[in-house]
C-alpha cells in the first residue's frame, strides 16, 4: 500500500468505528457490519414477592420481646408480623388495628385493607366494616391500647 491511500484508509476507519455511537445517540439502528446492539441491563432485580425485605415496624416490634409476644397472639392465624404489619404507617397504627380487629370482630385483613389500601383512618375503616359501631370511641379505646402496648415495651 503507498503511503496516499494511508489518509483514506483512516478517515474510513474511523466512519466505520464512529458510525454506531452516532445512531445509537440519535435512535436509529446501526448500520456499520459486525455491530451488536444490546438490550438495556435492568437497574435492580425486582423484589422477591416470597421473601421480601423486613419492614421497619416488624423489625421494631421483633426486638421487643415483651410487645413482639403480646402482637403475636393478636395476629390473625397463619399471618406473620412480617405480612401482618407491612403497609401500615407505624406502630400504633398497626397494633390499634389489631384491637379493633379482636375487640369487634373484624377481620384483620378487611380492616388492613381499608387502611392500607384504600388510605382510610382507623376509624373510617370502623365506620366502613361495622357501620353499627360508635368508630370514634372505639378507634381512640384501641389506639389507648396501642399507645400502653408501646409503653409498656419502653419498660
Amino acid at each position: 500500500m503507498s503511503f496516499r491511500w494511508t489518509p483514506f484508509v483512516c478517515a474510513t476507519c474511523a466512519i466505520l468505528s464512529l458510525t454506531p455511537a452516532y445512531a445509537d445517540q440519535h435512535g436509529k439502528s446501526s448500520s456499520a457490519p459486525g455491530h451488536v446492539q444490546q438490550a438495556p441491563k435492568p437497574a435492580t432485580a425486582p423484589p422477591s414477592t416470597h421473601n421480601p425485605a423486613p419492614n421497619p415496624i416488624a423489625t421494631k416490634i421483633a426486638a421487643k420481646p415483651q410487645l413482639n409476644a403480646k402482637v403475636a397472639s393478636m395476629l390473625p392465624q397463619g399471618m406473620t408480623l412480617q405480612q401482618a404489619s407491612m403497609g401500615f404507617k407505624n406502630q400504633g397504627q398497626f397494633i390499634a388495628a389489631l384491637h379493633v380487629s379482636r375487640n369487634l370482630g373484624i377481620p384483620f385483613t378487611a380492616l388492613k385493607a381499608d387502611m392500607v389500601d384504600k388510605h382510610l383512618s382507623l376509624g373510617q375503616s370502623i365506620q366502613d366494616l361495622r357501620p353499627t359501631a360508635h368508630a370514634t370511641d372505639e378507634a381512640r379505646k384501641a389506639q389507648h391500647a396501642a399507645d400502653h402496648d408501646l409503653d409498656d415495651s419502653k419498660k
